[in-house]
């Protein structure tokens, strides 16, 4: 229970504070609920002293019983209101910080770890693990601390009213707490295991919606039915196997209970037989013996909620824990990128995806990168951009290890025009602000108009305020590639990396694009990535690679000369763009 505290406590950050006011408001709820008995114990007390004439009550007993029930009424209403209100405030303000926290941290994660990491569980997380903690954990922390102090309270407070009923309770109390472990116990299991399966539906589920067109046209999606269905399966009966042994224990829990209040029953009226208790004590005692293992109960019904808070705490600090690129604290004064020696791998077991690149790249200058499928072009762009780190070697740009420069910074010279696409469930203005957020409207129109995509906009019923659906839905392919590099215009970074820029573009618009390229690029560090050839003819140089090193690097018409390899990819491409059907 304790590192469970301390880290929700963790987790709220400043916020604990108020979670910590509303567990003490909770504690004072657990005063006020006792003064209906301290009234009982008055009335029955006064009776016992007039010999139970109770016409001869006087009006101040009145005043006095009424005035107790009214403050134990009061005082409970104004304290509940308090614990939720704290309660609340904190785990939805503790929750969305955290959301945001997380979200940034992950942004700073190399890519390769979503490469090994499924999105399932990244989705769980950041959805039904903080959910749960911001619905939950608040309530339960405070049942759970309170249940254990007002416990504590009453085996003292019964123990001074009678040792001999004091004891039965403390015994009660630890054969209930025995069980309570015992149900903690299984419930730790069961919930770990609930949540793994949990993970597999959110991987099922994002991969059939992501594969919907693919599954339609062929067989195969029968089975992948069934995958999700068995997955279900698991859920259900992971989930009904945690209900089921929770009942069981919790039924001998609460069988211990009702059989320890019996004893007390049992043995107040053996007391009072011996004339060792008076019969207001009694009264008192029968009345009490209903609700003094309440705060037990409390602690019994919460035992997988509390159980399952705990995964997802632990799985929230995994992901906190990500291990994250930072920089140093050095900047740029210059775009001149060099690559001394650089090797790469994806997996600690695979071979290397790049091999001993050494490459430099004048700032201001435009380099195209070619080769055949898989030989590690876009993989040397990304180590470029920091997207991963080396495994061997150094990246530099202005002179400065990129591991060396603010992260922020780093990031803020980069423009990037990715082959696959993404665009945001938002207006076409604001996915291409995106690149500049405090931009007018004439930017955005003007950094449209470079990427040829001006027109199409005009075009829809809302123009820039057209929603462009989920990952771009609503466009072609070739308009949201178009919408990407009106993007980077308008972020007007340095260094401008273009991979596949033109794939998706129709062969009309395929030379205003080019001029837009052109354009973009004016006095900046160019990076392409290309597989039509006539889109690099005049670059600076051209980097020719196979099967992940550097083949040969020079101009077209040098490479042309003495590069086979350029060669036949050149020939190949010509003669590709002479076919007719």
């Amino acid at each position: 229970m304790k590192s469970i505290i301390s880290g929700f406590f963790y987790l709220c950050g400043e916020k604990s504070v108020r979670i910590k006011q509303s567990i003490l408001l909770g504690f004072l709820d657990g005063f006020f609920e006792t003064f209906p008995f301290l009234a009982v114990f008055y009335l029955f007390h006064q009776l016992s002293s007039l010999n139970w004439q109770a016409d001869l009550l006087t009006g101040k007993d009145t005043w006095i019983i009424s005035g107790i029930f009214l403050a134990g009424v009061l005082g409970r209403w104004i304290m509940k209101y308090l614990v939720y209100h704290f309660q609340s405030v904190a785990s939805y303000d503790s929750v969305a910080q955290a959301r945001l926290s997380i979200g940034d941290h992950l942004k700073q994660a190399p890519m390769g770890y979503f490469n090994s990491n499924s999105i399932g569980n990244t989705v769980t997380t950041l959805t039904d693990d903080l959910h749960y903690i911001e619905q939950n954990a608040a309530n339960i922390l405070e049942k759970a601390v309170n249940g254990c102090i007002n416990a504590f309270v009453l085996i003292i407070g019964i123990s001074i009213f009678n040792w001999k009923i004091g004891i039965t309770f403390f015994v009660g109390s630890l054969l209930s707490v025995a069980i309570i472990s015992l149900m903690q116990s299984s419930s730790l299991k069961a919930a770990a295991v609930s949540k793994e399966y949990q993970n597999q539906a959110n991987n099922k589920v994002i991969e059939y919606l992501k594969g919907l067109t693919v599954y339609k046209l062929f067989p195969e999606s029968e089975r992948t039915a069934d995958e999700m269905l068995n997955v279900f399966r698991n859920i259900r009966d992971s989930s009904y196997n945690m209900e089921k042994s929770f009942i069981r224990k919790n039924l001998l829990f609460l069988l211990t209970e009702r059989c320890m209040c019996g004893v007390i029953m049992i043995l107040t009226g053996f007391l009072v037989l011996q004339k060792s208790m008076s019969v207001e004590n009694a009264v008192i005692m029968f009345v009490a013996v209903f609700v003094i293992y309440k705060p037990l109960e409390n602690l019994g019904s919460i035992t997988g909620m509390v159980r399952m808070m705990e995964v997802s705490l632990n799985r929230i600090q995994t992901m906190e824990k990500i291990p994250v690129m930072s920089g140093g604290k050095q900047s740029c004064d210059n775009f001149k990128i060099e690559l001394e020696h650089v090797s790469f791998k994806y997996e600690s077991n695979q071979a290397d995806a790049v091999s001993d690149i050494s490459l430099v790249i004048p700032e201001k200058s435009f380099t195209a990168i070619v080769g055949a499928s898989g030989c590690g072009k876009t993989t040397l762009t990304r180590l470029i951009a920091r997207f991963w780190d080396c495994t061997a070697g150094t990246v530099k740009i202005g002179g400065i290890n990129v591991k060396d420069i603010d992260i922020e910074e780093l990031y803020s010279c980069f423009g990037i025009v990715f082959q696959d696409i993404f665009l945001f469930n938002d207006t076409i203005e604001n996915n291409i602000k995106f690149g500049k957020p405090d931009a007018t409207h004439e930017e955005v129109v003007a950094s449209a108009k470079k990427a040829c995509c001006h027109d199409f906009i005009e075009q829809l019923p809302d123009k820039y305020n057209t929603i462009v659906g989920e990952s771009g839905g609503n466009l072609s392919g070739g308009e949201k590639q178009r919408i990407s590099i009106a993007r980077a215009i308008l972020k007007d970074a340095p260094i401008i990396l273009l991979d596949e820029a033109t794939s998706s573009v129709d062969p009309e618009n395929e030379w205003l694009l080019q001029q837009a390229i052109r354009e973009l690029v004016q006095g900046k560090t160019v990076i392409m990535i290309a597989h039509k050839m006539k889109t690099i003819m005049n670059a600076d140089q051209i980097v020719v690679m196979e099967k992940g090193r550097i083949h040969s690097v020079g101009t077209h018409k040098e490479l042309l000369d003495t590069d086979s390899i350029y060669t036949t990819f050149w020939n190949a491409r010509k003669n590709a763009s002479q076919w007719k059907i």
